[in-house]
């Protein structure tokens, strides 16, 4: 048997519709050729549909709106960080014990450089670099066992917690956390190494939601949410500087997103964000924004400057900054201190770091900074729900797999005819009965010599 034969009589018996008209040698050509035509026209808009239903799945198979049909659900405080940011009389003090008592004054301004370090050190730059002669005393290297005589601890930095006039233990509950601008101490995150969450949660029966806590040195609070971090780049509306003798009152709002059970079958790039378990090769303990863009930092650091410094995560201690290297991020700091889209012509880093699947939404409504009457050495802040929310956001899939399976079915079936069986068919007929066939004849072959 030829093989054109076999390709007749797999067009006479299959099941794909029209295709037996063409090769009928009992119809007139003209009739075989408008089949032929016809054929081609419906497997052409069937592939056209099918391939339009596969981008469809790829690129946008997610729906995000926003929902208001559910409103009993709990709304939790924003997680609130304390970052220290100065302590003049700690960096006088540890000045004082290791150096000798008539050190240079610029030699604080240093140690105030590494204790503090945000990308930016100017007067270590200008006093241990540059100069022709620097002072021995200047220091050269080993920056985190500096910065670690000066930063102070939990107890030193927070007291008098409560929440809805509740007290409870600050530094059982502000917990330490590592991050690029060196140790904060941060409540209910789900980035600590031990999460002990307090309960601060707002509902229709608990409408009320006040956290308040005395702070005893200058610091930088951040409102985020709770898989978020601390960073340098962190925006400005999420935080706010602490100085002393003032009351501050911050009241915010929050916005949850929801997520559909079948989002999981997706992949980050359908979804455009990513769960906390997609979290390969990161810095901290589940995936977020700001824990992917320090990861980001890092690597930009070691790709420009061959070091990282002293407060970066996962960084070996080879791998530290001296002073050279310190001058290194101090050069480069506008582009290693702030983000850019790809288009972007300005200086920055661009990192592909997608947002959190669980990400909050988190709208201060008003601060409020007023003096204390009398001086002192500590500020008040109190954080509160402005008012529960009335909508939360929703990701909904909209094409599924199943969706897209039945997609391609109804197309095979309404512009060729097709189903499962008819692609099986077709491969069983060009593979197992061709070789069947092939080997009958030859038996005949054989038989008739």
């Amino acid at each position: 048997m030829s093989y054109k034969t076999h390709v007749k009589e797999y067009c006479r018996n299959c099941s794909f519709g029209g295709v037996h008209f063409v090769t009928d040698d009992e119809r007139h050509w003209t009739e075989r050729w408008l089949w032929a035509v016809l054929v081609f026209l419906c497997w052409y808009g069937s592939a056209l549909l099918i391939m339009a239903s596969w981008e469809a799945f790829v690129v946008s198979p997610i729906s995000f709106g926003v929902e208001t049909t559910y409103k009993d659900w709990d709304t939790k405080l924003p997680t609130v960080a304390i970052c220290e940011i100065n302590n003049d009389d700690q960096i006088y003090n540890v000045s004082e014990t290791i150096w000798s008592a008539n050190h240079l004054w610029d030699l604080e301004d240093v140690l105030k450089d590494i204790a503090y370090f945000r990308g930016i050190a100017y007067r270590l730059v200008e006093v241990c670099y540059l100069p022709k002669k620097i002072d021995p005393l200047c220091p050269l290297a080993n920056y985190s066992y500096y910065a670690s005589l000066v930063r102070s601890s939990c107890q030193q930095l927070v007291k008098n917690c409560s929440y809805n006039d509740i007290q409870f233990d600050c530094c059982e509950y502000f917990q330490p956390i590592a991050t690029d601008v060196g140790t904060c101490y941060i409540i209910n995150s789900i980035q600590t190494k031990n999460p002990k969450p307090y309960p601060m949660a707002c509902n229709l029966k608990q409408k009320e939601g006040i956290l308040r806590f005395t702070i005893l040195l200058t610091s930088m609070v951040y409102t985020l949410g709770e898989d978020e971090v601390p960073t340098v780049t962190t925006l400005y509306s999420s935080t706010f500087k602490v100085a002393f003798g003032k009351f501050y009152r911050r009241q915010v709002t929050m916005r949850y997103i929801e997520n559909d059970p079948q989002l999981v079958e997706t992949t980050p790039k359908q979804r455009a964000c990513r769960f906390h378990d997609e979290n390969e090769g990161g810095l901290y303990p589940f995936y977020s924004y700001s824990a992917c863009s320090v990861k980001c930092r890092r690597d930009a650091q070691m790709d420009l400057c061959q070091c990282n410094d002293h407060f970066m995560l996962g960084t070996k201690e080879s791998e530290i900054c001296n002073i050279t290297g310190m001058w290194c991020l101090h050069s480069h700091s506008s582009q290693l201190t702030t983000f850019k889209p790809l288009w972007a012509q300005k200086s920055g880093l661009i990192c592909e770091c997608l947002p959190s699947c669980d990400e909050t939404e988190i709208t201060v409504i008003k601060d409020v900074f007023t003096p204390f009457k009398r001086k002192t050495k500590n500020s008040v802040v109190e954080l509160s729900l402005a008012y529960l929310p009335t909508e939360r956001f929703k990701r909904n899939v909209v094409r599924s797999r199943l969706d897209l399976v039945v997609s391609l079915g109804s197309a095979a079936g309404l512009f060729v005819g097709a189903s499962l069986l008819s692609f099986v068919e077709l491969i069983f007929f060009f593979t197992v009965r061709l070789i069947s066939n092939l080997c009958i004849a030859r038996r005949k072959t054989v038989s008739i010599k």
